[in-house]
């Protein structure tokens, strides 16, 4: 048995369909999204494939179980939000926010896997008439846009690249050259081999994540306000931008991924602390600009772990106690 699977069994349940080599339900608009009515001990989706939360001895999704019981708070974003890595559904980070939350109300889980900040969106302008009153909507988000801007610009387009767009592009237009190493399964598998166009420099990337990201959160914003919602975007937290040297056990998944797939060498620049805090910097601004609180929330936990406090199940992704540490922080930063 691998390191992996003795370490986080649970994995194996989200690559049975929640991963490209899975059950991707390609979608109008939305490009792709979780097959819907899935059931098992680790997770489990509703009608429409949003993730079931659970917390306060109650089961509720985006579609089913939420309407009738007063408002509702919202944390948006894309698969650290869904929850890969967590050991069960009551494990993810909506349902520690309702059970750490004292003021009672359940935050509901709209994370989309492998989604950038387009895709983010459309998902709740999609989906916004299946909600209640919503008091408040977190934004935990910002890596997916900044690794998949060295795209080549006829991927990205106006509104970005998004994982697995080369099936799309090459499906209507065959003469187009194929994109290489940058699905999301080759964070996690065995990587393709075509040919890739030498990247834009690290400070374009930064500025097309930064610009892409802050265009779509002005929108969340005038959302959010019709809404009468408190909004908040929280830039994600990477394992390397966390601490240089994790926990024992994320030392043995970060070696065995990384002969696995090529993580390290697609997006080892970006694990820079440099590039982080640039990025932030730039998210900070255009945030403060429009009004729209925004947390950079790699340092406070940093500071909230132990050398061999285990947090991370790979270099995105959180385990049980990873997810309720954030948590916490989340509600420490928003209330």
């Amino acid at each position: 048995m691998t390191t992996r699977m003795t370490l986080t069994p649970q994995m194996a349940e989200y690559e049975q369909k929640f991963t490209d080599a899975g059950e991707v339900r390609w979608l109008p608009y939305l490009m792709y999204f979780h097959p819907t009515d899935h059931a098992s001990p680790v997770v489990n989706t509703d009608s429409s494939g949003f993730r079931y939360s659970e917390s306060l001895g109650t089961r509720y999704s985006v579609v089913d179980g939420i309407k009738g019981n007063g408002p509702v708070r919202l944390l948006a974003g894309s698969s650290t939000v869904f929850g890969i890595g967590a050991s069960a559904d009551s494990w993810t980070l909506a349902s520690r926010l309702t059970k750490n939350d004292p003021r009672g109300q359940r935050w509901v889980n709209f994370g989309g896997r492998s989604f950038n900040s387009t895709q983010e969106l459309v998902l709740f302008t999609l989906n916004r008439h299946h909600l209640p009153k919503v008091d408040e909507i977190v934004l935990f988000s910002g890596f997916n846009n900044l690794g998949l801007a060295r795209q080549p610009h006829a991927y990205r387009g106006e509104h970005g690249a998004f994982f697995n767009c080369h099936q799309f592009f090459d499906a209507l237009t065959p003469q187009q050259p194929t994109a290489s190493n940058w699905s999301l399964s080759n964070l996690f598998g065995k990587p393709q081999e075509p040919e890739q166009p030498t990247p834009p420099s690290m400070q374009e990337q930064i500025d097309y994540a930064a610009n892409l990201t802050l265009q779509h959160l002005d929108i969340w914003r005038a959302l959010a306000t019709d809404m009468g919602a408190k909004l908040t975007f929280i830039l994600q937290p990477l394992a390397g931008w966390v601490r240089e040297t994790g926990s024992h056990e994320e030392e043995q998944l970060f070696a065995e991924l990384d002969q696995l797939g090529n993580f390290t060498e697609v997006y080892g620049d970006i694990l820079q602390t440099s590039v982080r805090e640039a990025y932030a910097q730039r998210l900070r601004d255009g945030a403060r600009a429009m009004g729209v609180e925004f947390v950079d929330i790699t340092p406070l936990l940093a500071e909230a772990l132990g050398p061999q406090d285990w947090q991370f199940v790979d270099r995105i992704h959180f385990t049980d106690a990873g997810n309720d540490l954030v948590s916490k922080l989340i509600l420490d930063v928003t209330r």
